[in-house]
């Protein structure tokens, strides 16, 4: 008889060199559910186009199933979730995994693997006890970006309804139901869940060393700068829109001396889509005022966070709770953010060097301000505060539901 609880943590997405938020909070879980005492595993059914980097127990796509991402990139999500059942490469190194590991937990982070694990676990007679970690209510929020991707109308609806359906399944099906905010809570409880937990998005500790300090400090002395703006996104659609929405494309509000750097994978989105050779005024001057630091190791990104002015926060769209708003919270600068940003965060709202910006004139406003305000000191009690944004504290009541299982 086993003496330990063992747990599967199934996700569309490798943990190794965590780069996004999903990826993020979901290494946060597993090192939290194995800092208790569970034996755990985890497994991604995943694109390589996406992910270069995986571990042992990560199953890849076929070609034929890979093939689907590339004709619809957007809803790779539910490919990979599908794949479990019907791709017969992965639905025979999952069925190995099932059978050999035996967890007496499946906690599934995001709805999609549920598509193909549900049909496998009727085939193979097993049933854990599952665990639905919730970083969205789904099906809305990918509306809203194969909208603003103009596919079409009938294959937006086949999508919503396949998350929708999927997402109301697993609500009903698992034992518990982790959510990052009260709001998607609700949600849940209107779908019948069983059980619910809020587990907010937190961030770990910002770790740094001096040689990645020296390398921004060589690099922002070389271009003339001595103050920066911070913007860290995924190559994920609501990051850019809320970016270009709130921000947009003319940087003439941004001082000559200063920066407005971008940092992540959203890199990619403003390196392929603004060309300084445009024959529009705000593409050819773009890259005056604004730097891309590309993909960063968490060496870099912390050195970068802590060389930085302000951080902005442009969030205008999407559900669950933003990790990049715990770390601006945690990195004690300032912060120009929506009032979006800061779901499930609204007590930070209150704090010096905080303002709040929900159109486009006053978000540029505050950010040529809180470039040119000194950054005043935090409390003791408010720094205290901040520590509420620390994974160990965030997830501290999912782990006390999970061990009750």
């Amino acid at each position: 008889m086993k003496s330990k609880k063992t747990i599967l943590v199934l996700t569309t997405y490798p943990l190794k060199n965590p780069q996004h938020g999903g990826q993020k909070r979901t290494d946060a879980i597993v090192n939290a559910y194995r800092s208790s005492n569970f034996i755990v595993k985890n497994c991604a059914v995943f694109y390589k186009g996406f992910y270069s980097s995986y571990g042992e127990d990560d199953v890849p796509l076929s070609a034929s199933s890979e093939q689907l991402i590339r004709q619809s990139p957007l809803t790779g999500d539910i490919v990979c979730g599908e794949a479990i059942i019907k791709d017969p490469k992965v639905k025979r190194k999952i069925t190995e995994l099932l059978t050999n590991f035996r967890p007496d937990i499946i906690h599934i982070e995001q709805p999609f693997p549920y598509l193909g694990l549900k049909p496998l676990l009727a085939e193979l007679q097993l049933s854990p006890k599952l665990i639905f970690g919730s970083q969205n209510i789904e099906a809305p929020m990918k509306r809203d970006i194969l909208e603003g991707a103009h596919v079409a109308k009938e294959q937006i609806a086949e999508a919503v309804k396949i998350i929708d359906d999927i997402e109301a399944e697993l609500t009903n099906d698992s034992e518990l139901v982790a959510a990052c905010t009260v709001e998607d809570l609700k949600a849940h409880a209107k779908l019948k869940a069983r059980k619910l937990v809020l587990a907010p998005n937190g961030i770990a500790k910002v770790e740094t060393n001096e040689q990645s300090t020296q390398h921004w400090q060589k690099i922002f002395a070389d271009l003339g700068v001595t103050k920066t703006a911070l913007f860290i996104g995924s190559a994920h659609p609501p990051n850019w829109t809320g970016f270009l929405d709130m921000v947009g494309k003319g940087l003439g509000f941004v001082p000559p001396d200063a920066r407005l750097v971008l940092a992540g994978s959203i890199c990619d989105y403003f390196e392929r889509e603004i060309s300084s050779d445009s024959l529009t005024i705000e593409d050819a001057t773009f890259w005056l005022r604004a730097y891309s630091a590309g993909r960063l190791s968490e060496p870099r990104l912390g050195a970068l966070i802590k060389q930085s002015d302000v951080i902005i926060l442009p969030i205008t769209e999407g559900g669950g709770s933003n990790l990049k708003t715990a770390e601006a919270i945690l990195a004690n600068k300032k912060v120009v953010a929506t009032t979006h940003a800061l779901r499930s965060f609204e007590w930070f709202k209150d704090f010096p060097n905080v303002w709040i910006a929900d159109t486009k004139q006053k978000f540029i406003e505050s950010i040529a301000t809180a470039l040119k305000t000194p950054l005043v000191e935090r409390t003791q009690e408010q720094a205290k505060q901040t520590e509420k944004v620390l994974w160990k504290n965030c997830l501290a009541d999912l782990i006390t539901e999970v061990k009750s299982l």
